[in-house]
């Protein structure tokens, strides 16, 4: 008569399974890790690296009658902006400028609709003129009648962030 024997475990066998498949997860995690580099930066970007949707033409009119225009709070509260044309052309003559005085965090630039210039709003001794001439300007381009000001860097390459 057959008697049924039940499993037979043979301990070499399985601790050398175990260490192997260890170790391959290990590796794997390391393998991971490198690949995800070392850096502890985390470089989140949302929406779109310009600010869009305006009509050129329309915008153009509206500050040809009555002076650039501010958007505040681009960009998480860090670029305040002063939006300005010169010309007849809607694709051509912007002026994009931060509306943060040079050098300072908490003065902001105002528009001095009689002089029709720029001035600190700290210090109101202190202008600029209306293409912006020393301040900070942003990159802007017209596609298909829309301007899109590039709110990711200045003219000057400089990132507007904090």
């Amino acid at each position: 008569m057959t008697v049924a024997r039940g499993i037979r475990l043979d301990m070499k066998r399985a601790v050398a399974v175990t260490v192997v498949g260890l170790a391959g997860a290990v590796a794997a995690l390391a393998l991971v890790l490198q690949l995800a580099g070392s850096s502890d930066a985390i470089d989140v970007q949302l929406g779109d690296p310009d600010f869009r949707g305006i009509q050129a033409a329309n915008l153009a009119v509206e500050i040809s009658e009555h002076g650039p225009v501010p958007f505040p709070d681009l960009v998480g509260n860090e670029l305040p902006i002063w939006v300005g044309h010169s010309g007849t052309d809607p694709t051509m003559g912007w002026v994009a400028v931060s509306a943060r005085v040079p050098g300072s965090a908490d003065c902001l630039v105002q528009w001095d609709k009689e002089a029709k210039h720029f001035i600190n709003g700290c210090d109101p001794t202190t202008t600029w003129p209306a293409d912006g001439t020393g301040l900070m300007h942003l990159k802007w381009t017209v596609i298909t009648g829309e301007l899109r000001i590039d709110v990711a860097r200045f003219a000057d390459g400089v990132s507007p962030g904090p």
